[in-house]
């Protein structure tokens, strides 16, 4: 591949050279023949040469002045495919330098100054020889465009053309109007572009016009019969985003997305509007080095590894150099479906780097048994009962899953000397108003009060909700409408965090990578979003009106709940680190960590006062009864 383009890099600078002396010659026949009829009008007395000949012995000079303006200029680093201002730019200022250069040669040699027009001439020629292949596909394409405006379908495209609007009027939206055949394979009629500066508006954009901003999509719709709009702003901003969403009446016009186009992308860069899109996260991009330094060679164990952040670990880790992944997990159809995923995904890495062992957290006996075949360097521990209103109504099993679980896996990593143990924590253990939120509250101070002084580095990762997680309202929003309704939100002003499964999973492998033990690394969650807000937009998407062919219900707080969740208590202070997606809390200590360590060495009691046992260790959580629920709610 890079000798093809050395190829192909040589091959201009010659043609380069070449143009640069039919300029000159042509300049030279131009001045002389056609305008003097003189071929000695600008020869000097005392100069034997002609011009023609002065030309050709100083060819090389040309050569080499093409060489080193054209680089310097970085003529050779713009895509031909691609032209622009800047390559314009480029050119015409190589060309002039070039020309210039010559042009004194002349002087400096022969003593004689040519007349300022074969110099002139000379740049008008090398600039549009230059200029022509590098722009010609351009032009072809946009040729080709109008052609195919009035050309007629082929025989076999007999649907309609589907009325289209484009968003935006930029690099994005021009290229796809210059390339009909990257908007797929049913026709479509661009009938015009809205874009928020209206500075364009009156102006065309290869010939489509500029009809205003997003706030006549809802006139457009209507007038001009538009059943799709083509967002093709990749940096829009979430707020205009969803802005577009609600001005769209969807029943009538789909949205889509327009990543960007290139040369090796077609209309499967055009896709469907999802709902992680009008949360506005971008992408996290794994910092693949320090985490194939830290992991290379070991064993990580991942206890619920068949849930949906453990799952979405697993697959991370196989993209990186471990040498075995252990998905340790109570639930056998989790663990079983996801070692077939995996199989399908990975090939014969999903199948002998993954190995699936079911039990639970809570089984000693067990947990030394898989910590004993396999001994893990690295623990990631995401098993958690982690549904609010079911820990409320069975607070003993909040107790034993998430609090002993979470100590007895904890005591076998230090057993089995594992190096690092990084607990999946909850923005709800943060000044908590629930038994989960509790219980994982003090999960977080026993697995940081265990980093004392232990071969093995205890660490903690805070974030909130989760995209499309088993216990998101994603999947419960999505199963009631396609029910037809009514969908429950229970109060009109609930705010929640979000982020999505698979940037949950990379920030907490991050996050493990960079802990040295005793930290609580708090993930940036962005803004939070309003429930009711998620639930008319994913209302919308489903071409639906809200209130009208959908109703929204809202039900009331469950026990528990508050309006809005936290990340950070009052008493802990962040921390930068080298991820701006990533911070540190100061931790706290727990006076009582021992008392705690020696009840749960002895095992809780059967039967007790789960909730009293949760306000004695955790001094900030605070239950919820009917009347806190009210006043919540305002």
């Amino acid at each position: 591949m890079r000798i093809r383009a050395y190829v192909i890099k040589s091959f201009l600078v010659l043609l380069d050279c070449l143009f640069c002396w039919v300029s000159w010659m042509a300049a030279v026949f131009a001045t002389t023949y056609l305008f003097t009829r003189d071929p000695l009008f600008y020869v000097h007395p005392t100069v034997e040469l002609s011009l023609i000949d002065i030309v050709n012995v100083n060819a090389w000079v040309m050569a080499l002045a093409v060489i080193i303006f054209y680089t310097l200029c970085g003529v050779y680093k713009t895509l031909w495919q691609h032209p622009g201002v800047g390559t314009m730019i480029r050119i015409v200022t190589a060309v002039f330098f070039v020309s210039l250069a010559f042009y004194f040669t002349i002087f400096i040699r022969y003593g004689v100054w040519p007349n300022p027009g074969l110099g002139v001439m000379a740049f008008y020629f090398l600039l549009t020889l230059s200029l022509v292949p590098r722009i010609t596909p351009k032009v072809w394409e946009i040729i080709r465009m109008y052609l195919g405006r009035f050309a007629k379908l082929p025989p076999n495209l007999t649907e309609e053309p589907v009325q289209t609007l484009i968003i935006g009027a930029g690099e994005t939206a021009a290229n796809l109007l210059l390339n009909p055949s990257r908007q797929g394979s049913r026709p479509r009629r661009i009938i015009g572009v809205l874009d928020k500066d209206p500075r364009k508006h009156g102006y065309t954009l290869h010939g489509v016009p500029i009809l205003g901003g997003d706030d006549k999509i809802p006139q457009l719709v209507k007038e001009r019969d538009v059943s799709e709009i083509i967002v093709a702003v990749p940096s829009m901003a979430n707020d205009d985003l969803r802005r577009i969403v609600r001005l769209t009446p969807i029943k009538r016009c789909k949205v889509r997305l327009l990543a960007g186009i290139s040369d090796n992308q077609s209309a499967s860069a055009l896709r469907e509007l999802n709902i992680t899109d009008l949360l506005g996260r971008s992408e996290v991009l794994l910092n693949e080095t320090p985490l194939n330094a830290w992991l290379a060679d070991k064993t990580v164990m991942v206890t619920g590894g068949g849930g949906s952040i453990g799952s979405e670990i697993c697959r991370q880790l196989l993209n990186l150099n471990v040498k075995k992944i252990v998905v340790f997990d109570i639930s056998e159809n989790n663990a079983h479906n996801l070692k077939e995923e995996l199989k399908v995904l990975f090939g014969a890495m999903g199948r002998y780097r993954v190995a699936i062992r079911i039990g639970s957290v809570q089984d000693t006996q067990r947990l030394d048994a898989v910590f004993s075949e396999f001994r893990p360097a690295i623990v990631f521990h995401a098993a958690a009962y982690k549904h609010v209103p079911l820990m409320e109504e069975c607070p003993r099993l909040a107790l034993d899953n998430n609090i002993l679980g979470t100590f007895r896996t904890a005591q076998a990593a230090i057993r089995h000397k594992v190096e690092r143990f990084v607990m999946i924590s909850t923005d709800k253990a943060v000044n908590p108003t629930n038994v989960m939120g509790a219980s994982k509250r003090l999960a977080e101070l026993i697995t940081l009060g265990l980093n004392t002084a232990q071969v093995t580095e205890f660490v903690c990762v805070r974030f909130g909700n989760v995209l499309e997680s088993n216990g998101s309202v994603i999947p419960i929003f999505r199963r009631q409408i396609e029910a037809g309704g009514p969908v429950t939100v229970m109060h009109p002003n609930i705010i929640r965090y979000f982020m999505t499964i698979p940037e949950a999973a990379k920030l907490v492998l991050e996050a493990g990578s960079m802990a040295k033990g005793g930290e609580i690394f708090i993930l940036d969650m962005g803004e939070q979003i309003k429930i009711a807000d998620l639930a008319e937009n994913m209302i919308r998407m489903s071409g639906l009106t809200p209130g009208v062919d959908i109703q929204i219900e809202y039900t009331g707080l469950r026990p528990g709940e508050k309006l809005y969740e936290e990340l950070l208590l009052s008493e802990e202070g962040l921390t930068a680190t080298l991820n701006n997606r990533i911070h540190v809390a100061k931790p706290e200590t727990m006076p009582q960590l021992n008392q705690l360590l020696q009840l749960l060495e002895a095992g809780l009691p059967d039967k007790g006062d789960a909730q009293g046992l949760l306000m004695q260790y955790v001094p900030e959580y605070k239950p919820m009864d009917e009347e806190d629920r009210e006043n919540e709610a305002g």
